[in-house]
């Protein structure tokens, strides 16, 4: 077997000079293809599944065939807003100065794993607009900070509605099936093309005649049915169809307004009841410097739990305005929302507060 591994005499083999085979040197084993790198602490690396960069050292296969999954949609063209959302809330985290994930699931009332599920580096599972800006208010960053997220929010969703048209692949043609296709293919002078077109023109017109039967029979039912129904169907089939669920406007989410008023000084504004939060968007005002206020939204449900809380920030002496999101992670959302106006002091001092109930 020549040109394949290497040969050699076998004594006492006839004939003489027979060469046995074997194969060439060995392919490197599992040990030799092991390097150190850095990977995501609880992704695995399997073998064609290559492996996410993060936040430890060990020892795995290199990737056989390149990175996979979301962080392949950055090659060659910078990560995707899945993967920049999540590092941008992994760096919030730190600059709050490197909060426990726990404390941060506490503060917001929703389990550690949401929170490590919107940091994961892979960026599976983006955080939803929402609870970008519950984090936000938690972190009590800049408004800058709650934009540039926004921002890449809307890219996520642009990149989810353009992959889910992409999946939508048009079923192929038959060759030959369509009557377009056929002119195209049937050339002036072409032998061949003769027969396609008769058989293009004669299921054409058989088309039209099936077509102008069925109109034909639909007119007839409808004539009949107009001489044999009385004159108040007609108005009754119209208000059906303008009555028809299909025809109705999607409704929009419902909104309640809060006002509370200490002395000269408020905070007010509206509540916008979405399926898994309450939005919170307003004004607080302290005309005093020496009294500081702030406000305090917590959401519960229907059994009188508390399911998430916030608040907007200290005023002193000043108007300013907030719009932020209360979580309320449950089925159906939030049932109440409490708002408190308090003196911002820590820990706080409540003044005055108002329940609000979903419409």
């Amino acid at each position: 077997m020549p040109g394949y591994g290497r040969g050699w005499d076998s004594p006492g083999v006839s004939p003489a000079g027979r060469q046995r085979c074997t194969a060439g040197p060995p392919t490197p084993t599992l040990r030799d293809q092991m390097v150190t790198h850095s990977y995501a602490v609880g992704y695995a690396c399997a073998p064609s599944c290559g492996y996410a960069r993060a936040e430890g050292e060990g020892s795995g296969r290199m990737p056989d065939r390149g990175v996979t999954g979301p962080e392949a949609e950055g090659v060659g063209a910078g990560p995707s807003a899945r993967v920049e959302l999540a590092r941008t809330l992994r760096e919030w985290r730190a600059r709050a100065g490197e909060l426990p994930q726990k404390t941060v699931a506490r503060r917001l009332n929703i389990a550690q794993t949401t929170v490590s599920r919107y940091e994961s580096p892979d960026g599976r599972h983006p955080a939803p607009e929402a609870a970008v800006r519950a984090l936000w208010s938690c972190y009590r960053l800049a408004e800058e900070d709650l934009d540039q997220a926004l921002a890449l929010r809307a890219r996520v969703d642009e990149e989810l509605r353009a992959g889910a048209a992409s999946a939508k692949v048009a079923a192929p043609v038959p060759a030959g099936e369509a009557v377009g296709e056929a002119v195209v293919v049937a050339g002036a002078g072409e032998p061949s093309a003769a027969p396609a077109v008769g058989r293009s023109r004669h299921r054409v017109a058989w088309v039209a005649g099936a077509t102008a039967a069925l109109a034909g029979v639909v007119a007839g039912g409808l004539l009949v049915h107009r001489l044999l129904a009385p004159t108040a169907t007609t108005g009754g089939a119209d208000e059906a169809r303008r009555s028809s669920p299909a025809a109705a406007p999607p409704a929009a989410f419902p909104t309640t307004d809060f006002d509370i008023i200490y002395g000269n000084t408020y905070t007010k504004g509206t509540l916008t009841w979405y399926n898994r939060s309450v939005g919170l968007s307003g004004q607080g005002k302290s005309e005093d410097s020496s009294g500081c206020r702030d406000t305090t939204a917590t959401s519960y449900s229907a059994s009188g739990s508390e399911l998430g809380s916030i608040h907007t920030g200290v005023v002193c002496g000043a108007s300013e305005n907030y719009n932020a999101a209360i979580p309320a992670d449950v089925a159906g959302g939030a049932s109440t929302v409490r708002i408190c106006l308090d003196d911002g002091a820590t820990p706080p001092a409540v003044l005055k507060c108002q329940d609000s109930r979903r419409p």
